[in-house]
């Protein structure tokens, strides 16, 4: 009779399977990842803009106005975590009565951008997507608009200043309602804005 002796190694089949689920996690969480980063990033820029905010507040409180400018990178005025560079600040039109303050968040499809009105873009040449403001003045947004006359669906860089009456945000097409002269702007001075 003869005696099977036991084996102490794996079989090829075995050696597959484990390389095959090995392979598969680390690229989950390669492509994971840099979403997670993004995302934390983000984070930051919303808690630096809220500790300027907390700042800005304080400053007014103290001086009866908003600075011109901000002072360079600290903790209380933290830049943005990726380039270093400070967030765009505006004093609107110098009166130092109200701010602006815009930053870009990675994850453009945060909900948080179409809440505020920023999917069209926000700010100086609608370069950003997220920002803040003192309470009396509001985010100065981009947004494609049913343009005055019959003109049909146009990108301005203030609908407010043209008095439009609906906004279509990133729709290009305005959802097909500008033959309706109801949603169309009364202007077309908000259309190319200079900063």
């Amino acid at each position: 009779m003869v005696k099977k002796t036991k084996k102490n190694s794996f079989s090829l089949l075995e050696l597959l399977i484990t390389i095959s689920v090995i392979a598969i996690l680390t690229i989950t969480s390669y492509l994971e990842v840099p979403s997670l980063i993004n995302r934390a990033l983000d984070a930051r820029r919303k808690d630096d803009l809220q500790k300027i905010k907390n700042y800005l507040e304080n400053y007014y409180n103290d001086n009866k106005n908003y600075p011109v400018t901000l002072p360079g990178c600290s903790n209380e005025t933290p830049c943005d975590p990726v380039t270093k560079q400070p967030y765009n600040y505006n004093s609107v039109d110098g009166n130092q009565q109200s701010y602006k303050l815009y930053t870009s968040l990675a994850n453009t499809k945060d909900a948080v951008i179409n809440q505020i009105g920023c999917e069209g873009g926000c700010g100086p040449f609608c370069s950003y997507n997220y920002g803040v403001s003192s309470s009396n003045v509001a985010l100065r947004h981009c947004s494609y608009v049913c343009a005055q006359g019959n003109q049909g669906c146009q990108f301005f860089m203030d609908p407010d200043k043209s008095k439009c009456p609906k906004e279509y945000g990133g729709d290009a097409n305005c959802k097909n309602e500008c033959g309706n002269p109801q949603n169309r702007c009364q202007n077309d001075s908000g259309k190319n804005v200079t900063y």
